[in-house]
């Protein structure tokens, strides 16, 4: 901390410093007393030492340890309401005799007191008013000292969250209690930069100078954070008896942030150079919202301020892993918050909230939510937490959340002669009945249904369980297919049993008639496995069309036996082992006669792989051209 010299004026002295770290210490003076023989032979020292800083900092720091008054006492479990508490205090200090009209931060000496004992040998009266001025000056001195540690740290008191004996013990709740107390030691000024300060010095400084606060460099929140949680990662490595499920250590599965930062913005080309800002503890009281236009932000810290609010704003900085808002009096936070899906850490130890906003459950890539010293926090919201932990958290407030409205209906929008789209003159799908189209004229519908196996809770974090349950989405895909009647329907990533007992079946009964071909992996499976595998389905129906031919198409398999395909090691190692397929049929139009060719496909997934998707839309396009130079051959066209 950056302490002032003393200044000495004419007349009362005064300390000069941003913190006024010596108001309500042993003397209660805001100046030197290092002159006066009096003050040194009351502290049992010389002329020359009455005045040592870090003595009187230190018997500062014993007696705001001591007597509090009694309008100070709160019973546990109840929070201190900090504004409240500040402006009592400074009312009982305004009401005692002889204290100056002003801020009661610029404490001046009492005259008389060091008036009388120039004068010589006081009588009976001038020690009974030595005795008042004293005890006057010792009230006003507990005041003010109360008054200067609420304005130095800026924070008041929070009381711990009241939770059962059945939840105190568990491992989750455990971590939020340590943390806590590692995140109220973290409140001084810019204690992340001056930790990350002395971390990037020579490791032998680090380790030699110790924080203020007495956590050793790089003893950081973040830091204890992501050690505790490797340790619970670590125990149920070795407790779990199923090897096939087991979870990585994270040794091998984390991936240091600052690495990848740096690999990020050299993707990005970025030349942004710092990602991280610290506001701690700094009073802040508002925050500006042209604050989250620094959008490049992936650390902030807010912690140890006055804050009542989170500017909405904040949905700004996707870019987000670690963002630290405890120790301030925020009672609520914005619902905003749940977009910032790259969030790893978030602190809100030690404030005023009561609940958190079900947009929560957005948050998938979530490690540790801290909400200890939170006392008149949702006892659910608790009691998850401490069982499950984050992740259950997280998990509770997506499923629960209350389901919103459909959307509106999709809607149909025409194109032009000119293949521009008619926007003006778009209707809603539910307006529009696609089965009265003219005897010419049919439509056709493509839709990938997601396999469920593919629809994993691991892949989709953020989607709620009960919204990738199989069942539920085959009803919704149901309402939706048939729904818009239309003559040709093209389904990707369909299961093969799914197919022969649900949409054969289904689709039969509402006058269509399908093919299937599955990828390539099922003919090297067990039959029971085979019908696992997914792949094309389309379906006409057969009041409109009828099949005339159909050609099955594997992607790998037609550049492996065609001569004109050049087999590199490219071809190899990034084509030839993807088993992507597709479905071309050859219709007949029952009404006009006129015949067409429906290419039903789904290309590999993977954007990493966009070389081999161009490759697979070239093979399909040379089939469809083969394909109708033979067609036309024998006289179908």
């Amino acid at each position: 901390m950056n302490v002032a010299p003393y200044k000495s004026s004419p007349g009362t002295p005064q300390f000069q410093g941003t913190q006024h770290i010596y108001q309500g210490g042993v003397s209660g003076y805001g100046g030197p007393m290092n002159n006066d023989p009096y003050y040194g032979q009351q502290q049992g020292k010389g002329p020359g030492e009455g005045l040592n800083p870090s003595k009187l900092m230190a018997q500062g720091m014993y007696n705001n340890s001591m007597g509090q008054p009694a309008q100070m006492v709160q019973s546990q479990g109840t929070p201190v309401n900090h504004h409240t508490q500040l402006q009592a205090l400074q009312q009982q200090l305004q009401q005692i005799p002889g204290t100056p009209q002003q801020q009661p931060q610029n404490m001046q000496p009492i005259q008389g007191y060091s008036n009388m004992l120039s004068q010589g040998q006081p009588n009976q009266h001038q020690i009974q008013q030595q005795q008042i001025l004293q005890q006057q000056e010792q009230q006003r001195q507990r005041l003010q000292q109360n008054i200067s540690q609420i304005t130095q740290t800026g924070t008041p008191q929070h009381a711990s969250i009241n939770v059962d004996s059945s939840i105190m013990g568990s491992t989750h709740w455990q971590h939020q209690i340590k943390l806590e107390k590692v995140s109220q030691a973290s409140n001084s000024p810019h204690f992340y930069a001056r930790s990350a300060a002395s971390a990037s010095r020579s490791p032998l400084e680090a380790v030699n100078n110790n924080d203020p606060n007495g956590l050793q460099q790089g003893s950081t929140l973040i830091e204890i954070t992501k050690s505790v949680l490797s340790s619970v990662i670590v125990e149920e490595e070795f407790t779990t008896g199923n090897n096939e499920h087991r979870r990585p250590i994270p040794a091998q599965r984390e991936i240091d942030e600052e690495e990848e930062d740096q690999k990020n913005r050299i993707r990005e080309n970025n030349a942004q150079l710092w990602t991280g800002l610290d506001l701690s503890g700094q009073k802040l009281s508002f925050v500006s919202p042209r604050l989250f236009n620094l959008q490049f932000l992936r650390r902030l810290f807010l912690n140890g301020n006055m804050l009542t609010e989170v500017p909405r704003e904040i949905l700004n900085l996707k870019s987000l892993r670690v963002l630290d808002l405890s120790s301030n009096l925020l009672k609520s936070v914005p619902p905003e918050m749940g977009m910032l899906f790259n969030l790893k850490y978030l602190y809100l130890f030690d404030n005023e909230l009561e609940s958190l906003p079900w947009e929560f459950g957005n948050l998938e890539s979530l490690q540790f939510l801290g909400i200890e010293g939170n006392p008149n926090i949702d006892q659910k919201i608790v009691a998850t937490l401490a069982k499950k932990g984050t992740r259950g958290l997280i998990i509770h407030l997506r499923d629960d959340a209350p389901r919103l409205e459909p959307p509106e209906a999709r809607k149909w929008i025409p194109i032009g002669g000119d293949g521009e789209p008619e926007l003006k003159d778009s209707k809603p799908s539910t307006e529009i009945d696609l089965s009265q189209s003219g005897d010419s004229e049919f439509t056709l519908m493509s839709y990938n249904t997601l396999c469920q196996h593919y629809a994993t809770a691991k892949m989709y974090k953020y989607t709620p369980s009960w919204a990738l349950n199989w069942e539920y989405r085959r009803n919704k895909l149901t309402e939706e297919i048939l729904g818009y009647k239309s003559q040709v329907i093209c389904l990707q990533e369909v299961e093969t049993m799914t197919y022969e007992d649900y949409w054969t079946p289904l689709m039969e009964k509402n006058g269509y008639k399908g093919v299937f071909y599955c990828k390539g992996r099922a003919k090297t499976m067990s039959e029971k496995n085979a019908k696992k595998v997914d792949g094309c389905a389309t379906f006409f129906k057969v009041s409109s069309f009828k099949l005339l031919d159909k050609k099955l198409v594997n992607y790998s398999g037609v550049v492996m036996t065609e001569d004109k395909f050049k087999k590199t090691e490219d071809l190899f190692n990034r084509f030839a082992n993807k088993d992507n397929v597709a479905l071309i049929l050859v219709l007949q139009h029952i009404t006009t006669g006129s015949k067409v060719l429906v290419a039903n496909t789904h290309l590999h997934w993977d954007p990493e792989y966009n070389d081999v998707k161009t490759m697979q839309v070239a093979v399909l396009l040379d089939e469809l051209q083969r394909m109708v130079r033979n067609t036309v051959n024998q006289g179908m066209i």
